[in-house]
C-alpha cells in the first residue's frame, strides 16, 4: 500500500479516461450534476472537485458564479467541466449548453474541456463534429487509463460508492451489537487511560498507533475493538491527535484508511476528535464530501469542538487543501 508523501499518480489523457476519473475524485458516481475539477501546475493535475445538483435553467448564471468563486479560491490554473444528465434532447444541441457557456464565461482560468456524460456516451461542448461525432464517443470502462485508476484506488482500499448518500453513510457509526461492543471497549479504554495518567497514556497510544499504522501500510489493515477504542480515546488528547495528523503528511493513504475504520467504530460522545481528524485528511486529499460529512458528525456530538469549527470554515471558503497541508507542517515545526 503506498505510503509516500506524493499520492499515486495515474495519467489520464483520453476523453473517456477523464470521465472515468471523476467518480474517484468524488468518491461516488454523480447523477444529474455539474462537476468542476481544478487543474493544477504545469502538468495540469486534476485537483479539487466541486459537484452541484443541476439547477433549473433560470438559475444558470447564479450557479456559474458560485462555481467560479469556489474554483477561484483553489488557485486553479485551469478547469474541466462535466455535466451528468439523462435529461434533454440531443436532436438540436447538447442539453444544458447555456449552463456550460455561463460557467466558461464566469471562470477566469482556461476551461480545457467541458463534457456531457451519459451512462454510455460522452460529448464535448467545446469541439465540433470533427472532434465528437453527433452520436458522441463511447465510454470505455476497460480502457488502460480507467483500469489504472481502478487499480490505484483498490491498492489504498477505496471504492467508488453508488451515490452521495452512500458516501455520507460511510462516515456514520456502526449500530446494533457492534456499537454495544464499542461502547464497552471505549469505557474500558477511558478507565485505563485515566488510571495511568495523560503522559503514559499518550506514550502508549503513540506506540499502538504506530504499530497499527505500519500494519495498514503492509496491507493488513485491521484493528480490533480494543485497539480502536484505545485510539479513539487517545484522540481526545490534542497533542496525540495532532501527531496523527502529522503522520498523514507522509502516509496519507494509510492514515486515511485507518481513520475510516476508527470513525465507523467511534460512538458518541467520544467521536468528535476522530471524525475531525478524518475530515482533515480527506480534505487534504481533495475529498470535500467526506470532509464535510465527518465535520457535520463531529459537530453534532460537540458543536464547539474547535478544530471542527475551523475546518467547517475552511470548507465554506473553499480553502485550498495545500494551505491546510502547510498549516500542519508549520504546526509540526513549532
Amino acid at each position: 500500500m503506498p505510503s509516500s508523501r506524493e499520492p499515486t499518480v495515474v495519467r489520464v489523457n483520453e476523453l473517456s479516461d477523464l470521465v472515468e476519473a471523476v467518480p474517484y475524485l468524488l468518491g461516488f458516481t454523480p447523477a444529474e450534476s455539474i462537476v468542476a475539477v481544478s487543474l493544477e501546475g504545469p502538468r495540469e493535475r486534476m485537483g479539487f472537485s466541486l459537484r452541484c445538483d443541476l439547477v433549473p435553467d433560470d438559475h444558470d448564471d447564479e450557479m456559474a458564479g458560485m462555481l467560479a468563486a469556489r474554483l477561484r479560491a483553489t488557485d486553479a490554473d485551469g478547469a474541466l467541466v462535466f455535466v451528468y444528465t439523462d435529461r434533454g434532447s440531443l436532436a438540436d444541441d447538447l442539453p444544458r449548453r447555456a449552463l456550460v457557456d455561463a460557467v466558461v464565461d464566469a471562470l477566469d482560468v482556461p476551461v480545457r474541456d467541458a463534457l456531457l456524460v451519459t451512462p454510455d456516451r460522452v460529448w464535448s461542448y467545446l469541439c465540433d463534429d470533427a472532434c465528437c461525432p453527433p452520436g458522441g464517443r463511447p465510454r470505455v470502462a476497460g480502457s488502460p487509463g480507467a483500469l489504472a485508476l481502478s487499480a490505484a484506488n483498490v491498492m489504498v482500499g477505496r471504492a467508488v460508492l453508488p451515490d452521495r448518500e452512500a458516501v455520507v453513510a460511510s462516515v456514520q457509526a456502526v449500530t446494533g451489537a457492534e456499537a454495544a461492543r464499542m461502547v464497552a471497549a471505549t469505557e474500558a479504554a477511558s478507565a485505563a487511560s485515566e488510571a495511568i495518567g495523560p503522559w503514559r497514556a499518550r506514550d502508549r497510544a503513540r506506540a499502538l498507533g504506530l504499530a497499527v499504522r505500519d500494519r495498514y501500510a503492509k496491507g493488513a489493515g485491521t484493528v480490533s475493538d480494543d485497539e480502536a477504542a484505545r485510539l479513539i480515546v487517545a484522540m481526545h488528547d490534542v497533542r496525540f491527535r495532532d501527531e496523527v495528523l502529522d503522520w498523514a503528511l507522509d502516509h496519507e493513504d494509510v492514515v486515511r484508511s485507518l481513520l475510516d475504520d476508527l470513525v465507523r467504530r467511534a460512538q458518541p460522545p467520544m467521536d468528535a476528535p476522530v471524525c475531525t481528524a478524518l475530515a482533515w485528511v480527506a480534505y487534504l486529499q481533495g475529498n470535500g464530501l467526506v470532509a464535510a460529512s465527518a465535520v457535520e458528525r463531529a459537530r453534532r456530538t460537540d458543536p464547539d469542538y474547535s478544530l471542527a469549527v475551523l475546518l467547517e470554515t475552511a470548507l465554506g471558503y473553499q480553502t485550498p487543501p495545500a494551505l491546510l497541508r502547510e498549516a500542519t507542517r508549520a504546526s509540526d515545526r513549532r
